[in-house]
């Protein structure tokens, strides 16, 4: 039994729609993560919350995670006290 052109075509796009849908359901379960400072505001990503830092004029230390760290020696022992990562579902 040799496969027809059609066959082979309707087979390839089977197995695509099946690794479509469970790409579709593995992204669906995971919760999106989200980033929140100690002072409050809520990041999308890393990149988003360290741009924050560098250029925030809210009356608080800026500049690089490392050396906001260090503008508060009694309130973070590392960068790690600094940003506190929670998971947001949304």
């Amino acid at each position: 039994m040799k496969p027809t052109l059609k066959k082979s075509v309707l087979l390839g796009l089977g197995f695509a729609l099946l690794a479509g849908g469970a790409g579709a359901l593995a992204q669906e379960g995971k919760p999106e993560k989200s980033y929140v400072l100690e002072d409050g505001t809520v990041h999308e990503t890393p990149g988003a919350m360290f741009q924050y830092l560098r250029t925030r004029d809210n009356g608080l230390a800026a500049g690089n995670p490392k050396a906001v760290m260090e503008a508060y020696p009694d309130e973070f022992e590392n960068v790690g006290d600094l940003i506190e990562q929670k998971r947001v579902t949304e």
